[in-house]
């Protein structure tokens, strides 16, 4: 009951503080569209951003989700999120041809409270048919209504239980043919909580309820990021979380209102700590594969074999950067085909021969890799790969790139 009265008057004051957080914002970062090194196997920069040198301010941040149809026009956006309390809806102008911001979100009672969106995905989350934009910061949904985005719903159990949440994405995860809102993370630092790995949200109609949650019964780990995919191949899908020395593919039991856990058998060293996690068809065989980025320069991939989950590749780049989540699958050069990209400081374009991961492509970028996601942002028809890091070296600026191949 402790909780019900602030939770009135935190929404009361948010339908309030709406009026102002979407309105585009003019802003004195460095736009260029000239690119200073030579990218790889047909693929050019059609955008970048510079967003200054500050780790405080100016760092990316990844969403699994973030390019989509946000504001239901039938056009897809691209959203940029950093430490700035801000997410960026970016939308490509054919006209001049470059991105423009067209809105900005901001966190529930901003300027009041400031927080950041680790994570923020597009999707239908209401399941009307039409798309929300998530966020992480105290689990908000916004819907475009009337040349605005407005939020619809929100839920701080994470962030009042003394727990931390990176990412979210929106999807099936009981395969009920209805989305839900699923969020990874865990208690923050040693404090006691019980926020678990992974949390489940739905919409009911009214507002965001919590439905479900995987809590590791051995230890309270810290998920960075999850993964939603049929990557057993049984025709429903599973979550896929990643942490400390474990890989854990959740299974929901709907009979039982459970999650049961199968446990993948990772190559060493163990030591590595995953960060990244993406379940999609990266071989072209038609099944999702698991692919896992972590702290150092590495991917590892496992595949369903009808059985267990075996490693298909593991691969370290010895002079490369951390990968903070920066993996993702697609088609990025329109030949039919998914490749796997990959930032390791530069971000690698690889694919499937048959036998193994080779590479095709090697892009221009720096640094900590946080966001590396494909989609057709410039709503063309083709795949576009996203770019941008969450940690830079001296002299270098946080930087968000647009790489298209053909370009």
């Amino acid at each position: 009951m402790k909780k019900i009265i602030p939770l009135f008057i935190l929404v009361v004051l948010i339908s309030i503080s709406t009026i102002n957080i979407t309105n585009a914002m003019s802003y004195s970062y460095h736009e260029k569209n000239t690119i200073t090194q030579g990218t790889n196997n047909g693929y050019g920069l059609q955008w970048m951003m510079e967003y200054g040198s500050s780790p405080w301010t100016d760092a990316r941040y990844q969403g699994p989700q973030p390019i989509g149809d946000a504001d239901n026009d039938g056009l897809n956006e691209l959203l940029i999120s950093g430490r700035d309390s801000a997410i960026r809806v970016m939308e490509w102008n054919e006209n001049t041809q470059t991105y423009e911001q067209n809105h900005i979100l901001r966190p529930p009672l901003y300027p009041f409270i400031n927080c950041d969106a680790g994570g923020m995905a597009i999707g239908d989350v209401t399941n009307d048919g039409t798309n929300e934009v998530a966020a992480t910061w105290y689990t908000t949904v916004y819907k475009y209504i009337s040349s605005t985005y407005k939020i619809i719903g929100l839920n701080p159990y994470i962030f009042w239980n003394n727990g931390g949440n990176p990412d979210c994405l929106i999807g099936d995860f009981d395969t009920d043919g209805k989305n839900e809102l699923i969020l990874s993370g865990g208690p923050l630092g040693r404090r006691n909580s019980p926020v678990g790995e992974i949390t489940v949200f739905r919409w009911n109609g009214y507002y965001l309820e919590r439905i479900a949650e995987w809590d590791d019964p051995e230890d309270q780990g810290y998920v960075y990021m999850a993964g939603l995919g049929d990557v057993d191949n049984d025709k429903e899908n599973e979550i896929v979380c990643a942490y400390e020395d474990k890989v854990i593919v959740l299974n929901w039991d709907a009979q039982e209102h459970e999650f049961i856990p199968t446990q993948i058998n990772r190559p060493a060293p163990l030591s590595d700590y995953p960060f990244g996690v993406v379940c999609k068809d990266c071989d072209n065989d038609g099944v999702d594969e698991i692919l896992l980025s972590y702290y150092v320069p590495r991917v590892s991939i496992f595949k369903w074999n009808g059985e267990d989950y075996i490693t298909q590749f593991d691969h370290t780049w010895p002079d490369g950067e951390p990968v903070i989540e920066g993996i993702d699958v697609g088609d990025t050069d329109d030949d039919g085909l998914n490749e796997v990209a990959v930032g390791v400081g530069e971000t690698y374009i690889l694919q499937w021969d048959g036998s193994t991961y080779v590479e095709e492509a090697v892009l221009p970028t720096f640094g900590w890799m946080a966001v590396v996601c494909i989609g057709d942002c410039d709503n063309d028809g083709k795949n576009e790969i996203n770019a941008g890091n969450v940690d830079i070296g001296p002299g270098q600026q946080y930087t968000e790139w647009v790489f298209k191949y053909g370009w």
